[in-house]
């Protein structure tokens, strides 16, 4: 059954199982959304795919908008109207939103308005490991934070019912393993009340000196409110024992946690304060505080519980031990997981953990060995391989190879680890690479400054930077690359595809109208599996003074095999002639494409047919031309 179908499904009672993302999407539906917006971001954009999967049988209008801040402005406008309404983003989108989030926190909402943030501890797709509960604190927002997908499933609803009743905006925060794994998940009645938005004026919408304090002052009458609805929550639970031990674990913490007191043989026996809000449920937390001696806090990513914990425990008088992040008990980088909390539990309890047996051991020792080291590499044919060669072998030419590579989140990415030397030397945020470029170039650097951005990102956050280097003149080169799909996230559409999150076809953006329209005069385009012919043109462009902009345009090449199998397309396979290699090793080291290995016996390279996808680069890039087509003579 396709995934659409069952989450659309109004079986109510019936259990099936969803990724943590399709159970919050799945949510939403049955809370009756209305308007559904999000920029693709791991470990998020499971969310929004599921919702416009479905969007049409429900009514809903669903859209990735080009950045996350367009994507809140545009739910916060449905929510203004009387719509319900969410927006879903990653830790670092929310970024993004700061601004727009510390008015509408002030105007506050008609409609339900459900902010769904998921961080990343460990940051496995991310630049940082964020923690955005200090953005609840911040705006003064009620944020929810349940354990597993399928509270995250219930927390929704919850959510849009409390923020209609608070006329404010509702937090969900999930973590990357409660968005990625999968739970049996009980479908429930899905709201099907269509309600027409209606805008009413006043000058709460606007936000000016004039109006900012008085709405302030009502942000602060609502918490209140927001503190009642906190300790009722049944997303906090107090188990008391007798034991004067106790654990606060927020959030997926509670899963691990409960799964490492079974593993130490002590479930039962510890006190557990179990939190999915904030701000804290104080009584609770009191409750809590008046039983125990000691007690370890368990929480992703920031000590912000443990910090509270302390407060609330000396306002008491009370003198428990805390124990958690900031006393180095509680591992502080990285996420955690239940063999990181037994550790900390047997370690602070003075419990000592139950050891593999010698025969299991022995097999995870020899298993390890086994296990071949990798790095992080592009896909075979990747057009960004050979763009990455296109402007190395261009630098040689223009400058020497004296090039700063100023990298942006993407794919592209995988130049640091891809090649040796990396070739991308800095990289923070979306947007970054043109204006860290730019400060780069007005430091008057020796080198030649390349900017390298894909297509996504550049119609996220690359436009305004763009402008601000062509207004400027900045000597540098933008190099953008192309390939027809937000492809690291889940190859979700942009406005540069032509296509919307339901699948119907759009106005297309062109990016190199839009180069020329930011005032760049030297605006060309080039395919990067045209070798020769693309080195010339970005050499040409190291040679100028002034901003240039070059379009690297080729098509994903994940995306282009599967249209590929859908119309019947052959691939065309490569292959090296051993008599003709000298070993050089240039199609290794210069291209870097994993397909090509080195055949140590042979001395020769040698191109994996299994891996192969026919882009045809490495045949260009061999100075012996002994690199083939398998239906060509040699």
């Amino acid at each position: 059954m396709r995934k659409a179908e069952v989450i659309a499904r109004d079986d109510v009672g019936e259990r099936v199982l969803l990724l943590g993302n399709e159970a919050v999407a799945r949510g939403a539906i049955e809370a009756g959304v209305q308007v559904a917006t999000s920029y693709p971001g791991t470990p998020a954009s499971e969310i929004l795919s599921a919702i416009a999967s479905v969007a049409d049988r429900f009514g809903v209008h669903a859209e990735w908008s080009t950045n996350e801040m367009v994507a809140f402005e545009t739910a916060a406008g449905a929510a203004i109207a009387g719509v319900r309404s969410m927006v879903s983003m990653k830790h670092v989108g929310l970024n993004w939103c700061a601004d727009p989030l510390m008015a509408i926190n002030q105007s506050g909402v008609r409609g339900g308005f459900v902010i769904v943030v998921a961080d990343d501890p460990g940051a496995y797709s991310s630049q940082n490991e964020q923690d955005s509960r200090y953005y609840s604190k911040m705006a003064e927002l009620l944020m929810l934070e349940p354990c597993d997908a399928v509270e995250a499933k219930e927390a929704v609803k919850e959510a849009f019912d409390i923020s209609e009743k608070l006329e404010l905006p509702v937090f969900l925060r999930l973590v990357n393993r409660i968005c990625h794994s999968r739970a049996d998940i009980a479908l429930g009645p899905i709201r099907r009340v269509e309600r027409k938005g209606s805008f009413k004026r006043g000058k709460r919408w606007v936000m000016i000196a004039g109006s900012s304090p008085e709405r302030h002052k009502w942000l602060h009458q609502q918490q209140g409110k927001i503190n009642e609805l906190s300790e009722a929550s049944w997303l906090n639970k107090l188990e008391l024992k007798e034991n004067k031990f106790g654990i606060v674990s927020a959030g997926v913490t509670y899963t691990y946690v409960r799964d490492a007191l079974e593993k130490l043989g002590l479930n039962g026996e510890v006190s557990v304060l179990k939190i999915g809000t904030y701000p804290l449920p104080r009584k609770l937390v009191e409750d809590f505080l008046g039983n125990i001696q000691l007690t370890l806090v368990f929480e992703e990513v920031e000590p912000l519980v443990e910090r509270e914990i302390k407060e609330i425990a000396f306002e008491l008088g009370e003198n428990p031990v805390v124990r958690g992040k900031l006393t180095g008990d509680v591992q502080r980088e990285r996420d955690l997981n239940v063999d990181s909390v037994a550790k900390s539990i047997a370690k602070v309890m003075g419990v000592k953990p139950k050891t593999l047996d010698p025969k299991r051991k022995s097999i995870l020792e020899e298993a390890r060995k086994m296990t071949p080291p990798r790095r992080l590499l592009m896909c075979p044919g990747c057009p960004h391989t050979s763009t990455f060669y296109i402007i190395k072998k261009a630098g040689l030419r223009a400058a020497k190879g004296k090039i700063i590579y100023s990298g942006d989140i993407g794919c592209y990415a995988l130049g640091f680890y891809a090649f040796e030397p990396p070739r991308q030397d800095t990289q923070f945020c979306m947007g970054a690479s043109i204006g860290v470029g730019c400060g780069l170039a007005h430091s008057k650097v020796k080198e030649v400054v390349v900017a390298t951005i894909g297509d996504s990102t550049f119609i996220h956050a690359g436009i305004p930077a763009l402008i601000n280097a062509a207004y400027n003149k900045a000597n540098m080169i933008v190099v953008v690359f192309d390939n027809g799909s937000t492809a690291m996230t889940g190859f979700q559409p942009h406005p540069g595809t032509g296509v919307t999150a339901t699948g119907e076809r759009t106005r297309k953006v062109n990016i190199e109208d839009i180069a020329r329209a930011c005032g760049v005069e030297y605006v060309k385009v080039i395919d990067p599996y045209n070798i020769d012919e693309s080195i010339k043109t970005v050499t040409e462009a190291m040679k100028r003074h002034g901003i240039s902009v070059i379009v690297s345009r080729r098509l994903c090449m994940l995306e282009w095999l599967r249209k590929a199998r859908r119309e019947g397309i052959k691939i065309e396979l490569y292959r090296v002639n051993e008599e003709k290699c000298t070993g050089c090793k240039i199609c290794i080291n210069e291209l870097g494409c994993p397909a090509i290995t080195f055949n140590q016996e042979r001395k020769v390279a040698a191109i994996d047919e299994v891996l192969c996808n026919g882009c045809g680069v490495c045949a260009q890039v061999c100075p012996l031309k002994a690199i083939y087509k398998v239906n060509e003579a040699t």
